[in-house]
């Protein structure tokens, strides 16, 4: 098990990371747009669950609608099977329905509970339920004293502080007999999780701190962000076992007793380097997934971050299982199925073991427009049952069972057997390690070393873990000594973050002594987090250091790989290093990824001096460069942000000298300026509901194009690469929407409105009230937009907001068609269809 001597090492080839990621099969394309994340609107008002014969399943299923939820009871967000297998349900607002359930449906309905908020988690074990009740902010037992089938005894385990947006969520029986509690990013941990805890020392851990994120969507949030805890059945002893999620809803154990969940993304971040795609995580002892508040994402390739299996790409997560106990074949069997809500899917992720964890691929299980799917299980005769429901859309319930031949499964092969041998022996031994987590025990180091080295990472991050745990006297002298260059860095790393201040300058010694070149690219991101964990949890450097330091690092800037680039100009830009304002403007004429445009922008942007003309000239062609790139809400607003702190610090003859530079790129003209518009007709669905079929052929791209325009649709939404990005992007909408519901979200902008974009009302001292969206929050200030139709922000003093409240009404107002004639609508929504393609069939004759 010992790794390979330090010439061997340099040259292995292997992921520095918990494994690299994959990237799933695309499994629809459409997805790939943040508007996608809408069509959980098409449920809205529906009156009836979608009809199982527009959803699809794969070969040899049959899908089954069950039940349409009823208007007296609520929308659905999940479920569980009780002892007698019925199934209980939780609504949206309160309370919970117990289903008994018939060949053909549900045969009796009853509600069980009346007084519960949201209940996202729901668990049968030991005769009792457990359920997570999200918006009373607890996590209860209910028993059933009086063995009437009622339950009477209801016992809170655990109470939580913090929002409920991404809250409070399911709560699963691990193979151990122990519970397992999910809350996502806007909980706050309980401060009874032990000091056994394997998570700690959990900390930001980024080198140079931004002053936006507190500014940014979801600014508040507190680490370890979202979570797992660990507890017994009575909820007396809590462990925090990872953290670093945005807002994982469930987990699920498969065959093995290993837990994966499935995390949401930011779609607001898409361009820029901290987005993180909706992933599939396998959730280990210890591990921190990274995310953190705005800015300050942790990159999957950093060596600290926690594991992704898979790649999704925009999704909204929310419930997953295992098909083990259904009566699928094999292949669906062993599938993880996870729920993506707003973009109407379930996917099967069919895993693969590697090493002590496995790789995946994935592919589309069930989908339908729209199939806003909250929670999914398995019941008792082998079928999987999912419903819909969630933001007060109609929900149903659905059976998916195989009605297909019978697959034979072909024997494992000799070469699969050892694998999944050699994969369980491997997953032992990180069990192992992992029981040396969360305290010190004698021996423990001697036993942990030989795999500090290992070509496995998840071998080498449980043994860190570990390490880490245990005193670090016993173990500072032999990692500064350690020659194994894996075994050395992984060891620094515990060191870094174990060790005290004393242990700065051996650590940065022992990393300058490395052949930096000669290692792999793997290898030298594991070098470079190093060096950022040395002076982030030991202490900034003195100057002395600093400056020895940045000669260093400078001689290897920059790298072979982008992820290294990034790094060494972070560290570079801390330690203030002569020439990273040269060398990483050149990167910048290079750079073609929005995220490599911004990521450099973003930490030059730190420094305030020591620029040439020429250097600024190259900055700013850069930042013109960039703005004209896709990129989402978040992306847009920090290249507006980067350019108001440089131009503020330009000296009068720089801003001479740049000239024209310094303003903000203006936008592609989409159509000429066609002046005030006059009132056409107030326009009612029952006008133009009738003409919708003309939409399909002959339509005007050029009127389409005008009518987006003259609406003031662009003020707000892009189209491609032009428009603003106040609201959602419409790029592929109409890949998603029919054209009815097209008009419908127009026309009645109130109906539906994402929580995104939804307007404040805030109450002043005065009486007076203003109303608008949150642009940011100061210390002493919020920052509202007022209208989508204008850039300019209105500063509220918080000592002078007497209440605030969300708004009902939408920010996108009402009657914009109105300006139109009824053949401009028309060419809008063949417009809308095309995504701002010319050749779209619309536009033939």
């Amino acid at each position: 098990m010992r790794a390979a001597p330090l010439a061997a090492s340099m040259v292995a080839a292997f992921s520095i990371g918990f494994g690299a990621s994959a990237v799933a099969d695309p499994i629809d394309t459409t997805t790939r747009q943040p508007d996608a994340y809408n069509n959980w609107k098409l449920a809205l008002a529906a009156g009836t669950a979608t009809d199982p014969a527009t959803i699809t399943v794969p070969p040899g299923f049959k899908i089954e609608l069950l039940r349409s939820a009823q208007p007296d009871e609520d929308s659905w967000v999940s479920m569980a099977f009780d002892p007698q297998g019925r199934l209980t349900i939780a609504g949206e607002k309160k309370g919970l329905l117990r289903m008994t359930l018939a060949t053909g449906g549900v045969e009796k309905v009853e509600r069980i509970n009346d007084a519960l908020l949201e209940c996202r988690g729901l668990l049968y074990a030991d005769g009792a339920l457990y359920a997570n009740a999200n918006n009373s902010k607890t996590l209860v037992r209910l028993r059933s004293a009086k063995k009437d089938d009622q339950f009477d005894e209801v016992t809170e385990l655990l109470h939580t502080d913090g929002g409920v947006g991404h809250g409070r969520n399911h709560v699963k029986l691990g193979p151990d007999g122990m519970l397992y509690v999910v809350h996502g990013n806007n909980v706050v941990a309980p401060p009874g999780a032990g000091s056994d805890s394997p998570l700690r020392p959990m900390q930001e851990d980024r080198l140079i701190p931004c002053a936006w994120d507190p500014q940014m969507f979801d600014g508040d949030v507190k680490l370890p962000a979202g979570h797992v805890l660990r507890t017994d059945r009575e909820g007396k002893s809590w462990t925090l076992l990872a953290g670093g999620f945005r807002n994982e809803l469930d987990v699920a154990f498969n065959e093995d007793g290993e837990m994966f969940t499935f995390d949401a993304d930011m779609e607001w971040d898409s361009g820029a380097p901290w987005y993180r795609p909706t992933r599939v995580n396998h959730v280990i002892s210890g591990a921190d997934f990274g995310w953190r508040r705005g800015t300050s994402k942790w990159p999957e390739y950093f060596p600290d971050c926690g594991p992704t299996v898979l790649d999704i790409g925009l999704a909204s997560p929310t419930g997953v299982v295992f098909g083990t106990r259904s009566q699928f074949p094999a292949k669906w069997r062993r599938a993880f199925f996870i729920c993506d809500w707003a973009y109407g899917r379930i996917i099967a992720v069919h895993l693969h073991p590697q090493g002590a964890s496995y790789t995946a691929t994935a592919e589309p299980f069930v989908t339908g427009r729209p199939l806003n799917v909250t929670d999914a299980a398995i019941g008792p005769d082998g079928a999987m049952y999912f419903i819909t429901g969630g933001r007060r859309t109609q929900a149903g319930l659905y059976r998916v069972s195989y009605a297909g031949p019978r697959i034979a499964e072909p024997p494992p092969s000799a070469e699969e057997l050892l694998a999944e041998k050699r994969a369980a022996e491997a997953r032992a031994l990180r069990h192992r390690l992992e029981t040396f987590h969360g305290h010190p025990q004698p021996g423990a180091v001697e036993e942990i070393w030989p795999h500090l080295g290992s070509a496995d990472p998840w071998i080498r991050h449980a043994a860190r873990i570990a390490l880490e745990w245990q005193d670090t006297p016993l173990w500072q002298d032999k990692v500064l000594a350690e020659r194994d260059v894996t075994a050395s860095l992984t060891g620094l790393m515990a060191l870094a973050r174990s060790g005290t201040a004393e242990a700065q300058r051996p650590m940065l010694a022992r990393l300058d002594a490395l052949p930096f070149a000669e290692l792999t690219d793997e290898l030298q991101i594991l070098v470079l987090r190093n060096y950022q964990l040395a002076f982030i949890r030991l202490g900034a450097p003195d100057a002395e250091l600093a400056a020895a330091s940045a000669r260093r690092l400078d001689a290897l800037y920059p790298a072979r790989s982008w992820p290294a680039n990034h790094l060494l100009c972070e560290l570079l830009v801390y330690l203030r290093a002569p020439s990273v304002i040269a060398k990483t403007t050149k990167l910048l004429d290079q750079a073609e990824r929005s995220e490599d445009l911004l990521h450099y922008l973003f930490f030059l942007r730190n420094m305030t001096g020591g620029w040439s003309i020429e250097q600024r000239r190259r900055f700013f062609t850069a930042l013109n460069r960039a703005e004209k790139l896709e990129g989402a809400r978040s992306y847009q607003w920090s290249l507006r942000l980067i350019r108001s702190e440089i131009v503020a610090v330009l000296t009068p003859a720089e801003r001479a000298a740049l000239g024209a530079l310094l303003d903000e790129p203006a936008k592609p003209d989409v159509v000429p300026n066609s002046g005030p518009q006059l009132l056409v007709k107030t326009w009612a669905a029952a006008d133009l509901l009738p003409k919708l079929d003309r939409v399909s052929r002959g339509r005007s791209f050029d009127g389409g194009r005008l009518a987006f325009a003259a609406a003031q649709c662009i003020a707000c939404h892009r189209m491609g690469s032009v428009g603003g990005d106040f609201g959602p992007d419409l790029t592929a909408v109409g890949s998603r929407f029919n054209r009815r519901d097209l008009l419908d979200s127009i026309l009645e902008p109130s109906r539906v409105i994402d929580e995104k974009y939804r307007n404040t009302v805030f109450t002043m001292k005065d009486g007076s009230a203003a109303i608008g969206t949150i642009d940011h929050e100061e210390g002493t200030s919020i920052v509202v937009r007022t209208s989508p139709l204008s850039p300019q922000m209105t500063t509220l003093h918080k000592a002078d907001i007497v209440r605030r409240e969300t708004s009902r009404v939408s920010p996108m107002p009402p009657g914009l068609l109105n300006v139109l004639t009824e053949n401009q609508i028309l060419d809008l929504l063949a417009y809308l269809e095309s995504g701002g393609n010319a050749r779209h069939a619309d536009f033939q004759p």
